[in-house]
């Protein structure tokens, strides 16, 4: 097997264990390659700016695959590459996700916007002080998320499951411009067609001059499958799906099992 020279991991579910926590056997095998000269990436449903705190919180620097590859980011949060939703397939796909009554969160250009007036993303409760001065903002309702869709600046929704997620395929199954992906059995994340993060990883190999077969990927769940593929080394977890473990060219441990440290022990160091 060629040698790993980027390491791009999923983050919830895979990189954290179940409270949420980077185990430390995971920081000491990120620490180890990052000695080694492989660069290790977050590729996570996240926006950068979340990723970009819940690393400063290990001592961690890394380039970050956000919002599912639509927003690349080099370890200091410059952007390397933005996709985003089309205005029109956009404002459908919220016309759609209102009429349901489905909660979401719309990703934006440095902004989050929430579904109702009322309602905060978990970020923005948890460390919104720390997550503004990064020039983000916060935005809330249907009319604030309809002005950011219309300015061409959408990276995605995240759809809850307050409302059956079958109905949501049906409503948007037919929208022209965007494709649909999950990060558990509990959502659904709207993405621009085409747009994954097997193709956020390639920006950013792309970017380093290093070939896909020289990439390790490792995650749990149906949005990371792209990139277990895309990569010469696809690590899937032991708690993942059975379609991203099929996908993946290894299985590795739980991420309760520190699956990732043991997977980068094994196969990159």
């Amino acid at each position: 097997m060629p040698s790993i020279r980027l390491i791009a991991t999923d983050v919830d579910g895979t990189l954290l264990n179940s409270r949420l926590e980077i185990p430390e056997r995971n920081l000491r095998a990120i620490r180890a390659a990052q000695e080694k000269g492989i660069t290790v990436a977050i590729s996570s449903g996240r926006f950068p700016e979340n990723v970009y705190v819940l690393l400063q919180d290990y001592g961690l620097r890394c380039p970050i695959i956000g919002t599912n590859g639509a927003d690349v980011t080099d370890d200091c949060l410059n952007r390397l590459s933005e996709t985003f939703i089309a205005p029109k397939a956009a404002l459908r796909a919220l016309k759609e996700l209102v009429r349901l009554g489905s909660d979401f969160f719309m990703f934006a250009r440095q902004a989050v916007c929430t579904s109702s007036e009322t309602r905060k993303h978990h970020s923005e409760l948890s460390f919104g002080d720390r997550i503004r001065p990064l020039g983000f903002t916060y935005y809330h309702g249907p009319k604030e998320a309809a002005m950011l869709a219309s300015r061409g600046i959408a990276h995605k929704f995240f759809v809850c499951d307050n409302v059956p997620l079958d109905r949501v395929r049906e409503a948007l199954g037919g929208i022209s411009g965007i494709d649909l992906t999950q990060s558990s059995a509990h959502n659904i994340e709207v993405m621009p067609c085409g747009m994954d993060k097997g193709i956020g990883v390639r920006t950013l190999a792309e970017a380093l001059g290093i070939p896909m077969g020289e990439v390790m990927a490792l995650g749990d769940e149906g949005n990371d499958i792209p990139m277990l593929r895309a990569a010469g080394c696809g690590v899937a977890m032991a708690n993942g799906s059975a379609e991203a473990k099929a996908a993946a060219k290894y299985v590795t441990d739980t991420n309760d099992g520190c699956g990732f440290a043991k997977a980068i022990e094994t196969y990159a160091l």
